[in-house]
């Protein structure tokens, strides 16, 4: 008798492979003119950092390997800070290629065997390639949800570009792209074969209810009392913002109440963006990244071609 996912319904081992269009070899230049340097440290994206750490975490050898090899279930703050910033520095710090390999070689160890006896690997490229897509695709729905929405002109630079991050980690381009087309019908065939709910994302439903320790500079009393307010607003817009297709697998639910209340929040959030100083509006070493090109941009001539 072959054993079904619980929350998926699907057989272990029945996920097809997505085949690319012929035309997915299309790729176009990071750095500063870049579109993913203009959008990717927008302060806004984190207020959706918890949605795209639940969407990579659907992805059934993600949630094993964060139950064997990371302290995500006893200090998910921790884990966060400790993921962002060396993938922050491939695009606003120079020297890509090594910051690349350093975000790289983190995920070498991360390996094992999964409850059905399949061995799996943190830098299995398909598996690699899904939490490489959730970021750019997180572009997209921060400008979506509290900014701009990106124009399909623009939507289809930044797959491109989305190809030449992904070349810079010397990784197997067999399940690479940069062509539009095939994004979408990637994001639909991962639906559909491939992601599910799992002990990771029910954690993540609830983690408002869990003792998270302190962020790295915020006073353990403080925290004590604004933890779960804080905390249950993440995972409110977390599930405000998420796709259709994920609220579906993860059993998540959302009244029009709740969308009313978002119409208001988002529109408060890009209100108050547009209003703030500059410098304010992107993250710390985003930022820093932004003034050092400003005032050396000989630092970044490691130029990253499409």
């Amino acid at each position: 008798m072959v054993e079904r996912d619980l929350h998926s319904g699907r057989e272990p081992g029945s996920m097809g492979r997505f085949i690319k269009s012929f035309g997915w070899d299309v790729s176009a230049p990071l750095g500063p003119e870049s579109l993913t340097w203009k959008h990717f440290g927008d302060i806004r994206s984190m207020l959706i950092l918890g949605r795209a750490g639940t969407l990579q975490n659907m992805h059934p050898v993600l949630d094993q390997a964060l139950r064997e090899h990371s302290n995500f279930f006893t200090d998910p703050m921790d884990r966060f800070d400790r993921s962002i910033k060396p993938i922050h520095a491939m695009i606003y710090e120079p020297r890509p290629a090594e910051n690349a390999a350093t975000v790289r070689d983190f995920h070498k160890p991360i390996k094992g065997v999964d409850e059905h006896g399949e061995r799996y690997h943190a830098l299995d490229p398909d598996v690699f390639w899904w939490t490489h897509v959730t970021f750019y695709e997180s572009i997209i729905a921060t400008q979506e949800f509290f900014g701009t929405p990106l124009t399909e002109t623009e939507k289809r630079q930044l797959v491109a570009e989305g190809l030449t991050w992904w070349r810079l980690y010397g990784m197997s381009e067999r399940p690479a792209f940069g062509d539009h087309d095939s994004y979408e019908r990637y994001w639909r065939h991962m639906w559909d074969e491939v992601l599910g709910g799992n002990h990771t994302t029910d954690f993540a439903a609830n983690i408002h209810r869990a003792k998270v320790p302190a962020p790295p500079g915020v006073p353990e009393a403080v925290w004590r009392a604004a933890r779960f307010p804080v905390m249950s607003i993440g995972v409110w817009i977390s599930n405000a913002t998420m796709p259709p297709e994920a609220r579906k697998l993860l059993g998540w639910k959302w009244t029009r109440a709740d969308q009313l209340a978002f119409e208001v929040f988002r529109r408060a959030v890009r209100a108050t963006w547009e209003l703030a100083p500059r410098r304010l509006r992107y993250l710390p070493d985003s930022w820093a990244g932004m003034q050092r090109h400003r005032i050396d941009p000989t630092a970044y001539r490691e130029s990253v071609a499409g």
